[in-house]
């Protein structure tokens, strides 16, 4: 058994840890002191786990062992520092040039065009016009800090054919601010990767306060063991969770009634990521359905305004502010490319349709993969996915009404499966599922317990899958169809919850708890 066999191992043992335990709560009248250690292991375990047991980054593909992945690190801190030179299109380029000046990667023959996603041989490189973009001093700067990373990646080929830095301009030109005084140093490097630790326990204490000990317990027990929130992927990175932990502070905040707080870090979250918008969609229809009965929210109203309202002047400053600063149009047309060219890390309905019309090659070193043109001819017809996006929200419409409105979050999640083709890291907000459902002093929920359960169960069965195979395109593309028919029976189960089903169901449910949990009769004397 390899190394990464072992950890993945563990981790579905904590999951499945994780799934006795909600079952456990579930049919429990009471939280027994063996289900808290339980609980307490389980944590204790699934932190553990989550730097994959002390072995950090295992795979060693890209990037060295140790806790700071430096082939990530080096897009957001070199494409966030040097964004006013670079922009989105020439990070690779430039570090082609300046590695050239500095006597080394001459043997990489190829880079990608950043604003095309084409293949560029490495001499159709133009160096003097990149030397042109820096003064001489960022130029000195930028070799300087490119001899930092250097010896700290070995794949630069590979990297040299990624996708490039893609923040969008508001986030961009904030981790500007942050980095541009900053060398790349050890001590840099390991202070700005800290930084997302720091947002997470932040986060996860403000759901601590606003739902709890126990919801907030399994939503960090999953969200450290998720098969997506992974620190062999993406963690030791700069400052990548800054949008999860803003959804999770802002679905606390709105806990606590505090609407204005929790539009600024929902909008804060769609500044940074783009796709966080969505999450906007369920509390305009719980804002329409206040409107309709004559029940106004005030804090939904306050929560729309502040955080919509932050969306639009971000942007607004943004155009105002000039293409040469923001590279806004840059982005835009980089990120049309981008969503054109789902990879193979990609999670979504589109990716699922995508890979599975696409014919599969092999290399000669056993890796599957798909060729650009196939994948170009695989994509589903434009009008699908708005398609299919709109009849998910029909079906969930009932679910949305009748949920509290930080509740009703939850459903935007697998609509941006529905419409989106996301990088599979970004679906580290699955952690919503677990962590929406509870209600403030409301007690065990069976049925958000067994969901949370199920949940726990389809990302063993994720990672069981990795097991066999580590190659990237077949596992994303079954994690991708897992994830699917967890959405459908998730949406299943939260119409029993709601007691869509009928009041004998319902009933047949209560007696069948009653039961379980019923004590045992007294032995006679």
């Amino acid at each position: 058994m390899t190394l990464l066999q072992t950890i993945i191992t563990g981790r579905i043992l904590l999951l499945v840890a994780l799934a006795s335990l909600c079952l456990g709560l579930a049919l429990s009248p009471t939280v027994s002191r063996r289900l808290r250690i339980l609980g307490l292991v389980v944590l204790v375990g699934a932190l553990i786990g989550y730097a994959n047991f002390g072995a950090l980054h295992p795979r060693g593909s890209g990037y060295r062992s140790g806790p700071i992945h430096y082939y990530d690190a080096f897009h957001y801190f070199m494409g966030a520092k040097y964004f006013p030179e670079l922009g989105y299109s020439g990070l690779y380029e430039a570090t082609l040039v300046a590695a050239h000046d500095l006597g080394a990667l001459r043997a990489i023959a190829a880079v990608r065009d950043l604003m095309t996603y084409t293949v560029r041989p490495a001499g159709a490189v133009d160096a003097d016009a990149v030397r042109a973009r820096f003064s001489k001093e960022r130029w000195r700067q930028f070799k300087d800090d490119l001899v930092f990373f250097g010896p700290r990646i070995d794949a630069w080929p590979e990297l040299l054919l990624d996708r490039g830095y893609n923040d969008p301009p508001p986030r961009a030109l904030l981790l500007h601010a942050l980095v541009d005084r900053l060398p790349a140093t050890s001590l840099t490097l390991h202070v700005l990767t800290a930084l997302d630790y720091v947002l997470v326990a932040v986060a996860f204490a403000a759901a601590w306060r606003a739902f709890g000990a126990l919801p907030s317990m399994l939503a960090l027990a999953f969200f450290a063991l998720s098969f997506f929130a992974r620190f062999d992927w993406i963690g030791g990175s700069l400052v990548r969770w800054d949008w999860i932990a803003a959804v999770i502070l802002g679905a606390a905040a709105y806990a606590r009634g505090q609407g204005t707080t929790a539009g600024v870090c929902l909008g804060y979250a769609a500044l940074a990521r783009i796709f966080p918008i969505v999450f906007f969609v369920p509390l305009a229809i719980k804002w329409l359905q206040g409107r309709i009965r004559r029940t106004p929210d005030a804090g939904l109203g306050a929560c729309l305004r502040s955080g919509l309202g932050l969306v639009v002047l971000v942007w607004a400053v943004v155009a105002v502010s000039g293409e040469p600063h923001t590279h806004a149009r840059d982005f835009v047309s980089k990120i049309r490319m981008h969503a054109q060219d789902p990879s193979i890390n990609s999670v979504g309905l589109s990716s699922v349709l995508v890979f599975g019309n696409a014919p599969w090659l092999t290399t000669p070193e056993g890796a599957v993969y798909v060729t650009e043109a196939a994948t170009a001819a695989a994509r589903p017809a434009r009008y699908l996915l708005p398609l299919v996006s709109t009849l998910y929200l029909l079906v969930v419409l009932p679910l949305v009404l009748r949920a509290r409105t930080v509740e009703s979050l939850m459903y935007a999640v697998p609509l941006i499966y529905c419409g989106l083709s996301l990088s599979g890291y970004y679906y580290s907000f699955l952690v919503l599922l677990v962590l929406l459902p509870w209600e403030p002093g409301s007690g065990i929920r069976q049925v958000s317990l067994l969901e949370i359960a199920v949940l726990a169960g389809f990302t063993a069965a994720s990672y069981a899958f990795e097991f066999v195979s580590a190659d990237f395109l077949p596992l994303f593309y079954q994690v991708s169809i897992q994830l699917g028919l967890f959405f459908l029976v998730w949406v299943g189960l939260e119409y029993v919850r709601f007691g869509f089903l009928g009041s004998r169901f319902a009933e047949h449910a209560r007696m069948l708890h009653s039961r379980l949990t019923a004590a045992p009769p007294s032995a006679p004397a």
